[in-house]
């Protein structure tokens, strides 16, 4: 009896460690924080930086004592020796903190966490995670988990899905020349034709040297000609829509995918500071009823593991600017979201909105209302992940919504504006300067008061 009772006892506290409570929590239409001292629980407005890595080794180290700090100018760029960030460490957390942000949207990329098919994640990568983490769950930072990508994956000169769950979607288009099909040929910014540098490579035999390379995206002289900006031409090519079909409609994509974040969150489950999963970064996706479907199985899987965990849902490209109505009347085709989805959604205590700004709709505050409209049907928050402008923070902060600007560093050093550091892609690289890499801050305040602080400290270091 006395060992069956102390199997017993173990097997709780097994169970009570694996699923200590995270940091914060979804509430109705806020985040609340879930203090581990019994004090009250209150709301909270997360506030803070995109910390990305786009290419190997995918995430930042923790390494050093001092606050990092990117320098791009015309000075540097024209001498090729600019300089970029590699950790983000304890001073990087103090720092955010004097700025008065608690939280950072942190990029764990498929194609880094989970580069070859099958049951686990990279090793490497996972060491990683963990070690930021760990000081997260030190220091009292709160993490949103952010599957990034850029216009779909490497194949089609992207980044964010494996190359082998493209390889799995379209492999009669591997290290094929970029096309674009109907109905997407019809949107002349949409045409991967008219993209800046697509008619830099003349023959089919420069489109497929490193064909399926999972750093294609980097070593392809086709996609180095385009992919420095972040084109909405990639997004839409065939490769790309046949990935995103793949991956939004029932069957193994799909599974793949949730796949990946239930390996995900069994990984980050003895995290607290891990609040949030945001499960693709601006998904290249007009079929809302397959992608919201598809959120869905995701957040479930998600919350099987971990059940407070909080998990984003978008819509195309995480745009706000698909008006509220279409959720609510439109009824047909896929631009509707299956009902059931839709009541699962409404009655969930995880789920946020995430929604992006890059200039549609025409101001901030129409996002905003857009996004508002959204969450009040919804029982949700919504969550301004990624902008740029001080216009934008605005908003958002005025109308109480979490944001995340973008971003602390370029975490990258793969293109001419490094080329002193003599770095070979990718043995001796660090990330990837494409699909607009550029604008690192790790200074960014909209706070005036703040703004003149940084300026007087800047004069005195001077």
């Amino acid at each position: 009896m006395q060992y069956f009772q102390s199997a017993i006892l173990l097997a709780l506290a097994a169970s009570t460690h694996c699923l200590a409570p995270r940091n914060v929590r979804v509430k109705d239409k806020t985040f609340m924080t879930q203090p581990s001292d019994g004090s009250t629980s209150e709301v909270i407005m997360l506030e803070g930086p995109n910390v990305v890595v786009k290419g190997p080794p995918y995430l930042p180290g923790v390494d050093g004592d001092s606050q990092c700090s990117d320098l791009v100018d015309a000075e540097c760029q024209a001498a090729g020796t600019c300089e970029t960030c590699y950790n983000f460490n304890e001073a990087d957390v103090n720092h955010i903190k004097s700025l008065g942000y608690n939280s950072i949207r942190l990029g764990v990329v498929w194609a880094g966490a989970q580069p070859t098919e099958g049951d686990s994640l990279d090793p490497a990568f996972m060491k990683r995670l963990h070690d930021i983490l760990d000081l997260t769950d030190r220091t009292g930072i709160h993490v949103i988990l952010d599957n990034h990508g850029d216009m779909v994956g490497s194949a089609g000169c992207g980044n964010g899905v494996p190359m082998w769950f493209q390889q799995k979607a379209a492999p009669d288009l591997i290290g094929k020349k970029l096309t674009t099909g109907f109905p997407y040929s019809l949107i002349s910014s949409l045409k991967v034709t008219n993209v800046n540098g697509y008619d830099h490579c003349t023959t089919d035999e420069q489109w497929a040297v490193h064909a399926g390379d999972p750093n294609y995206n980097l070593l392809n002289e086709c996609c180095q000609a385009m992919n420095g900006p972040n084109p909405a031409g990639l997004g839409y090519t065939k490769i790309s829509q046949k990935t995103m079909d793949y991956m939004v409609n029932p069957g193994a994509g799909r599974d793949y995918f949730v796949k990946f974040w239930k390996l995900m969150a069994e990984a980050v489950v003895d995290h607290p500071s891990a609040i949030a999963a945001e499960l693709m970064n601006e998904p290249m996706t007009i079929y809302r009823k397959h992608a919201f479907n598809t959120w869905r199985a995701a957040a479930e899987t998600i919350n099987a593991v971990i059940p407070d965990m909080a998990v984003a849902v978008c819509d195309t490209g995480e745009g706000s600017f698909i008006p509220d109505w279409v959720t609510k009347y439109y009824p047909f085709g896929d631009l509707r979201i299956d009902m059931d989805t839709e009541k699962y959604m409404k009655e969930s205590q995880n789920l946020f909105y995430a929604w992006h700004y890059y200039g549609q709709p025409s101001t901030p505050d129409e996002a905003v209302k857009n996004a508002q409209a959204i969450s009040d049907d919804w029982n949700m928050p919504s969550f301004a992940t990624e902008f740029m402008g001080c216009s934008t923070w605005n908003a958002a902060k005025n109308a109480g919504i979490s944001h995340s600007y973008w971003h602390y560093s370029c975490y990258c050093d793969t293109n001419t504006d490094f080329s002193a550091k003599g770095v070979v892609v990718p043995d001796t690289s660090f990330g990837a300067c494409i699909l607009g890499w550029g604008g690192g801050n790790a200074d960014y305040t909209c706070d005036e008061e703040k703004v003149k602080d940084l300026e007087f400290l800047a004069s005195a270091e001077a």
